[in-house]
């Protein structure tokens, strides 16, 4: 398998059709962290991973709802607690590989503001996995709880096809 090359800050703009100064700023708030190379200093540019891509495109998906840049950044982190999460349960579970798998679904839903299930089904999983986490204040760890239903009592519901986002930036 090759080593995955670094993708360019303008790489990223071209891909998702956005301007750079968005896609900076998502990354001074910390909803995305580069996995390649951060700036420290003049001269020296951020370099991201595919997986950075794909924080870009949710990250820009929640922003169309109008979350908060400090909600956006918290559920794009949970997204790789969600992954170890899955890993636990799931032998090799790479959220990536399991985005492009055919029959994979995989839905981010946020429940009247406060709680967060990841949906999965499909894509190599022998049955559905529903992972639930309450969201907190920024310094208490969430705890991730594993669902035998979907939420039944809510007010409203804000809903992310993972998938689709992640068929939309395929190179």
């Amino acid at each position: 398998m090759a080593q995955e090359q670094p993708t360019t800050l303008k790489e990223v703009q071209l891909r998702l059709g956005v301007a750079q100064h968005v896609l900076i700023h998502l990354c001074e708030k910390g909803v995305v962290v580069p996995e390649f190379a951060d700036t420290s200093g003049r001269g020296k540019r951020r370099e991201f991973s595919q997986r950075n891509v794909f924080e870009f495109a949710v990250a820009l998906a929640l922003r169309e709802f109008e979350t908060s840049v400090a909600t956006t950044a918290l559920l794009v982190r949970l997204l790789s607690s969600f992954e170890r999460a899955l890993a636990k349960l799931v032998p090799n579970f790479v959220l990536l590989e399991f985005l492009g798998a055919t029959g994979a679904e995989l839905v981010l839903s946020l429940y009247n503001g406060r709680y967060l299930v990841l949906s999965a089904r499909g894509g190599g999983l022998r049955k559905q996995l529903r992972l639930g986490v309450t969201l907190g204040d920024a310094d208490s760890r969430p705890r991730i709880e594993r669902l035998e239903e979907l939420p039944s009592e809510f007010e409203g519901r804000l809903e992310i096809d993972l998938v689709q986002i992640a068929k939309r930036i395929e190179t």
